[in-house]
């Protein structure tokens, strides 16, 4: 099943914020979580792999599993939370995306990225972020 490309003009764009921002933040912030909690885990695995382990070094190894899993559940589910408002996650680290749209009967983007108070800047597909023009 095919399914609706959705597109948004300016106003819907904005509309649509709150909630993208909101689900942005998560992706944002859970992308820098993962590579710390990936390292605390591969340190915890070897101390709890020493003969000499502690019954709380390996307590350790199975919270951070647990940490890390519902870190990746939660990355996941904010992904698709966009991805279900027909918006596009462009750089997870940065907070980057497009909302695709129509001027002059174009399909273009509409571009945000996470701290800007609003939908203002707009891009030819495949120019990307260092060809966004205000609107």
């Amino acid at each position: 099943m095919r399914r609706q490309i959705r597109t948004y003009d300016v106003r819907s764009a904005n509309a649509a914020l709150p909630e993208v921002r909101s689900l942005v933040r998560q992706i944002v912030g859970l992308t820098g979580l993962l590579p710390d909690l990936e390292d605390q885990l591969r340190i915890a695995r070897y101390r709890a792999s020493r003969p000499a382990a502690t019954h709380d070094e390996r307590d350790e190894v199975e919270r951070l599993e647990t940490s890390m899993r519902a870190a990746q559940t939660n990355l996941g589910s904010a992904v698709l939370g966009l991805e279900a408002m027909g918006v596009q996650l462009k750089d997870a680290r940065e907070g980057l995306v497009d909302f695709l749209s129509y001027r002059e009967g174009e399909l273009v983007e509409l571009c945000w990225k996470l701290g800007e108070e609003r939908v203002a800047h707009w891009h030819r597909i495949g120019e990307g972020f260092p060809g966004r023009k205000r609107l």
